[in-house]
């Protein structure tokens, strides 16, 4: 899945937008706060932006600068304060709008997170990292069509962004247009040989075009660049189950679950491995673990409740099903018709059991 640019974006936005008749002792505080900012000096950059509020209580850059200080710092509840402080100062600022939306992107409420950008956007169209985090927000919302035209306006603002190309390429690749996601992966890789979405994409093109040498090898880069890339640890697993080697396929999950027993996403690709090879059992302690450990985890919810219900465990069945439909990621959009025609058929729509 695509990530969006919260570090990127949380580092550009103090600087610009300030209202008119400012003390020019607020405006030197305030950009000497942002040049701390960009160099992660959060304490002494607090004090500028503090500095720059009391000779202008209402700077809204000023503002926005201590919303960023409180997210670098692990509150984002007070970032969201100082970005609502600088937006009732200045509502067309459109840093503050934007950061804003990635505070909302953190807690996974896209609706909020797209207004927020799209308010950021309608002042300043150009804004190309919010315009990659609409995009972003619109892919977890299901709205294909818009975020594929969002992420052609930010490749057209910036043709060297590699991670937007990489993930118009992967999106592409969704709908089945394999040739164009080819040519934007492979324009992505140029940009940025690193970047594990672009090789996890082409690991994914490659399998099926059925070259399955050079699917597994763009997979092993994707985790060597992320290792923590679930998606990529899975096109690992079925691609070399699809080349008959199975059991090597477990045998690396089975060590690397091992090494790292904490690791809830190689839990899932193991338990899907092993229910995929009838051993029930196995599969469901694995996925257990897995959705255990990271109960946010809707690929895990969707597997382990799809083993429930063949296993006729109902309840079971429609308690991992709620949790998967409250955030269906855009791989498994295709499925979230089918769990919801089930849980109809068992008597516990979504609505009936919040």
């Amino acid at each position: 899945m695509p990530k969006c640019m919260l570090w990127t974006l949380l580092l550009i936005g103090a600087g610009c937008g300030a209202p008119a008749r400012l003390n020019p002792k607020a405006v030197l505080h305030q950009h000497r706060g942002a040049q701390m900012l960009a160099h992660d000096r959060l304490d002494e950059a607090e004090a500028e932006f503090t500095l720059a509020l009391e000779y202008n209580p209402h700077y809204a850059d000023a503002e926005n600068g201590m919303g960023l200080i409180a997210f670098r710092r692990g509150d984002p509840h007070e970032a969201v304060e100082c970005f609502r402080r600088a937006l009732l100062h200045n509502e067309d600022h459109a840093e503050a709008n934007s950061n804003f939306g990635v505070v909302l992107l953190t807690w996974e409420d896209y609706e909020e997170a797209e207004r927020a950008f799209r308010a950021a956007l309608a002042v300043d169209p150009g804004f190309t990292h919010a315009r990659y985090n609409l995009a972003f927000t619109l892919l977890r919302l299901g709205q294909l069509e818009q975020a594929h035209a969002e992420l052609r306006r930010v490749v057209a603002l910036a043709p060297k962004m590699a991670e937007a190309r990489a993930e118009l390429g992967c999106l592409l690749l969704h709908i089945n247009r394999r040739a164009a996601a080819g040519r934007e992966l492979h324009q992505a890789l140029i940009l940025d040989p690193g970047l594990a979405a672009a090789h996890r994409c082409t690991a994914r093109l490659s399998r099926q075009g059925g070259d399955l040498v050079h699917a597994e090898a763009e997979a092993r880069l994707a985790l060597r660049y992320d290792p923590s890339d679930a998606a990529a640890l899975f096109e690992l697993a079925l691609t070399l189950t699809l080349s008959g080697r199975g059991v090597e396929a477990e045998r690396e999950l089975t060590a690397l679950v091992r090494r790292r027993p904490r690791f809830a996403v190689a839990r899932f690709v193991l338990g899907h491995l092993l229910r995929g090879a009838g051993r029930t059992a196995r599969a469901r302690q694995q996925l257990e673990r897995a959705v255990a450990l990271r109960p946010a985890y809707p690929e895990a919810q969707l597997e382990l409740a799809d083993l429930l219900r063949d296993t006729n465990d109902e309840d079971g069945a429609r308690e991992h099903y709620m949790l998967f439909l409250k955030r269906v990621p855009l791989d498994l959009l295709e499925h979230r018709a089918r769990v919801v025609q089930w849980l109809g058929k068992t008597d516990a729509s979504p609505d009936r059991s919040r």
